[in-house]
């Protein structure tokens, strides 16, 4: 039935096709306006009063500038950054940094399609954390060039949960991919 309907369906299309490409042209038609004559312009040349006469012409600026040649003034020797000291619980013991390391190390796994291409580096982490010691957010602050196993590392810095961090609220901490 299908078929049947599309055979109908091209025949009515190339007979309304060949009826306009075939129908006559009208010999009756309104009467054509005559054509605008077509514009003309020409070049008239100013009056001599009118043209300022220079006495020598100036010389044009060149198109290269050589600017080694020009002497600014040296810069302004930038200030070396503000360096802010965090509260002393506001930092990771040692003891809470090797603790967190061990927790992330579990969590941490290498990437199948990492290993079939051979990727390696290293990416820092900076998790921040509640007054609990619960990770509520972890970024890559150094990445390890591969954007695959920075998201193993933010995967992993994410499943942590609880960090015992000494009343800590931020800490970093480097994960490494090595192939042996």
């Amino acid at each position: 039935m299908s078929r049947l309907k599309l055979h109908f369906a091209l025949a009515l299309s190339a007979l309304t096709h060949a009826l306009f490409l075939l129908w006559p042209e009208r010999t009756a038609e309104a009467p054509r306006a005559a054509p605008a004559p077509a514009l003309q312009a020409r070049l008239q040349t100013a009056p001599a009063a009118a043209v300022p006469r220079a006495a020598e012409p100036e010389p044009a600026e060149p198109l290269l500038k050589d600017t080694r040649s020009e002497r600014t003034e040296p810069a302004p020797a930038p200030r070396p950054p503000a360096v802010v000291h965090a509260p002393r619980d506001a930092t990771a013991t040692a003891a809470a940094r090797e603790q967190a390391q061990q927790k992330l190390n579990r969590h941490v796994f290498y990437p199948p399609e990492a290993i079939e291409q051979e990727l390696e580096g290293e990416v820092t982490l900076r998790l921040l954390l509640d007054v609990s010691g619960r990770v509520i957010d972890a970024a890559v602050l150094a990445g390890s060039g591969h954007a695959l196993l920075d998201r193993a590392a933010l995967d992993a810095a994410r499943q942590i949960g609880r960090i015992d961090a000494g009343g800590a609220r931020e800490m970093l901490l480097p994960v490494v991919f090595r192939l042996d």
